[in-house]
């Protein structure tokens, strides 16, 4: 007779569903996570500052700061600082406040600030790591602080 003790079918057991569902499991973003243990709003609030803005035709922008926090209750903070040169040296910090919700199954996020409304397409959204794209296709990379 054979005794199977229950310590290692239970291990067993847990590694089996974890690689099932690793294996199952559709991305939700083109370039996002296949697991994760986090929710989409744990990984989504707090602050995010731009690494990289790419526009649609390539150009990579650098005098751009910009910084989103998102808070849980839907409460939404923009900080923007745009540096220029030319015959001098000068820059413009403007801050806004609104709210931002879920949109298309969880695979867009819009802004509101004011009566404006912006969505961008969520690319890639991890713990540290957020890709936007907007409507005219330029993408936003950033990292959280």
């Amino acid at each position: 007779m054979v005794v199977v003790k229950n310590i290692p079918v239970k291990a067993t057991a847990v590694l089996a569903v974890a690689a099932i569902c690793n294996l199952t499991s559709c991305k939700k973003y083109d370039e996002g996570p296949a697991f994760s243990l986090r929710t989409k709003k744990q990984r989504l609030t707090g602050e995010w500052e731009l690494d990289k803005l790419v526009s649609s035709n390539g150009t990579v922008s650098s005098n751009i700061n910009l910084e989103f926090e998102f808070e849980k209750d839907g409460d939404f903070t923009m900080i923007y600082t745009y540096s220029y040169y030319g015959y001098g040296y000068g820059s413009y910090t403007y801050s806004y406040k609104g709210d931002w919700e879920w949109e298309d199954s969880k695979e867009k996020i819009e802004i509101q600030i004011g009566n404006s409304i912006i969505e961008y397409e969520i690319i890639r959204l991890t713990n540290k790591e957020l890709i936007l794209e907007d409507d005219y296709l330029n993408e936003y990379q950033f990292d959280k602080q």
